[in-house]
């Protein structure tokens, strides 16, 4: 079989295409991978075939000054409605950029099945005329598919305001999102195409016949029985990235130094914020304080490096989570899925500090599940509401214990072979 791969966004929202598409490559699927051009020398580090979207994708809408308002919820609303405002219209752009290259990529590559985030959205149109090979990868839930007690997964990361209004917010979500494939794609496809596209009917698609895995732990989010059988948790999908990478030497040393003592591991991941320094300093005083030691991811500048630390604080600028979080008692981060998820599969306490989206709603389940305290989003951090929610952290064993119980269950969650058979099955009962 042959799958194209498409994702874009951050480092988060690559990980989980990236992480499938590896697996596939084990069972013997020829897979190739269209990401932005700043993950080229990672994907040709696996010897994969690579096509690169715009660098202007994550420049301009992810990496920005005005994105980094976004994130760390800066500002009034009005103002940060002024900034969307503002990333929307030079999106419009680069969107079609990206779009067309989807198109050309796919008609050059000719594959069985196409794989793609919810920031790719020719696929679906795509889907509509190959139907069921298409495959809609999300890596949180409460985004397409309705959920009762849930509403949609917004910028503060939704919530539960009863079934009625949650329903609502579904049918507000996927109205919106159908209108922006059509009003994306209705030339290309219209025009190459005799089957016309309506925003009705890519809705109904992309609710009821479009393949949709959750790539989320069935522990953490169980699937609704009112789904139909188009759309599957599958489970948390994680590659190996230690594989071309050594620690160094400082590193090794620092774990050593402190193997009797309580180490905990701080990253912000792909997420950046508009002030890092203070952010940084902030975190920095109370584990001064409190002497926890601790490592301290700068990864894509949501924290940075401060020179002068004590001997018990350690920066990298990259480190594989499958290597590092074994090691380790407690993650303080963003409450990216795919960090939220590593940190319970090995067994570690957790912290959210969320900045936006579904870094919200994870860190509500951290919470409601006991496996860490409730955080402080970045807009609101400091040093005293930190010290507060850390020394929770520290002090409650109960957090760790439970992480530990729930690792087992998350590392044996997914199973590439039944993904096949799942697609291979939706296909033969379509067909």
């Amino acid at each position: 079989m042959k799958g194209i791969l498409f994702a874009l966004g951050s480092r988060g929202d690559i990980e989980p295409l990236f992480s499938l598409g590896e697996s596939l490559k084990k069972k013997n699927w020829e897979i190739i991978y269209a990401f932005p051009e700043q993950f080229r020398q990672m994907i040709e580090m696996e010897d994969s075939k690579f096509y690169g979207f715009t660098k202007e994708f994550i420049e301009v809408l992810l990496a920005s000054e005005h994105s980094k308002i976004i994130t760390s919820r800066k500002g009034t609303g009005i103002a940060r409605i002024k900034t969307l405002i503002s990333l929307a219209s030079k999106s419009i752009k680069i969107n079609k950029e990206v779009t067309i290259q989807q198109k050309e990529i796919i008609e050059k590559e000719r594959p069985d099945y196409v794989f793609f985030n919810q920031k790719c959205v020719y696929p679906i149109a795509w889907g509509l005329q190959n139907q069921n090979r298409s495959i809609f990868v999300h890596p949180f839930p409460c985004f397409l598919h309705p959920v009762d007690n849930h509403s949609v997964i917004g910028f503060s990361g939704g919530g539960n305001y009863g079934k009625f209004v949650n329903r609502i917010s579904y049918l507000i979500q996927n109205s919106i999102l159908s209108l922006a494939v059509y009003f994306t794609v209705r030339k290309t496809i219209n025009k190459d195409s005799s089957i016309k596209i309506n925003p009705f009917k890519i809705r109904n698609f992309l609710l009821n016949e479009v393949i949709s895995i959750y790539t989320v732990s069935p522990t953490l989010f169980k699937q609704p029985k009112y789904w139909g059988s188009n759309a599957n948790v599958i489970g948390f999908v994680e590659r190996d990235k230690s594989k071309n990478w050594k620690p160094t030497k400082r590193l090794l040393q620092f774990l050593i130094s402190n193997e009797q003592n309580r180490i905990f591991f701080t990253t912000f991941g792909s997420i950046s914020n508009s002030d890092p320094e203070t952010k940084t300093k902030a975190i920095l005083k109370v584990l001064k304080k409190h002497r926890v030691p601790t490592i301290i991811n700068t990864s894509w500048g949501g924290l940075i490096k401060i020179e002068d630390c004590p001997e018990h604080i350690l920066f990298v600028n990259d480190i594989p989570y499958e290597w590092i979080l074994p090691k380790i008692y407690g993650v303080i981060h963003h409450g990216g899925a795919g960090t939220t998820h590593s940190a319970i599969k090995y067994g570690c306490a957790s912290l959210i500090i969320p900045h936006f989206i579904d870094q919200f709603f994870w860190s509500r389940t951290i919470v409601n599940n006991e496996l860490g305290p409730k955080g402080i989003s970045i807009k609101q951090l400091n040093e005293q509401n930190f010290e507060k929610s850390l020394l929770d952290l520290l002090n409650n064993a109960v957090y760790k214990t439970n992480a530990e119980k729930y690792s087992s269950n998350i590392q044996n969650e997914f199973s590439v072979s039944k993904l096949i058979d799942k697609i291979k099955n939706t296909n033969e009962n379509k067909g």
